[in-house]
């Protein structure tokens, strides 16, 4: 969560992003989580509430404008998250995925990662997907 309270339409102000509906809701459900969420996650008790288009269309917007980043996990399945939710400069990004409950947490720089690149290749950003049991699930199970 952010460290201080923000608001949908503030988070779209500071973007210079119209306030629409499906916008304010996806950017409200996502801050009310502590976890990445999948598009039906998102949409929760109300999955008819927009149609899919303007929903498809909204998060790749919301995503170009640096609002949400997509998390795309070994199954191939994809939960969205807030951008700034680590609050990092760097340009390496992890996330833990718990294969028992599905649930993806952001985990910032907590993990260090070093790839050597070939000459010439220049490094934008390292997003890992760690898979394992969370806490939670790792409590429950005994």
């Amino acid at each position: 969560m952010f460290p201080f309270m923000i608001t949908a339409e503030e988070l779209l102000h500071t973007r210079d992003l119209k306030g629409t509906a499906c916008r304010k809701f996806i950017i409200s459900r996502l801050l009310e989580s502590e976890y990445a969420l999948s598009e039906s996650e998102l949409k929760g008790d109300f999955p008819d509430l927009f149609d899919r288009v303007t929903f498809y269309r909204t998060l790749k917007t919301l995503e170009e404008h640096g609002i949400i980043h997509k998390i795309v996990l070994n199954d191939n399945s994809v939960k969205y998250a807030l951008n700034n939710h680590h609050h990092t400069n760097s340009n390496l990004h992890s996330h833990f995925h718990c294969e028992v409950c599905d649930e993806v947490l952001c985990l910032g720089e907590k993990i260090r990662f070093e790839a050597e690149l070939p000459a010439h290749f220049i490094k934008h950003e390292v997003f890992v997907v760690v898979e394992g049991i969370c806490a939670n699930c790792t409590l429950h199970a005994n």
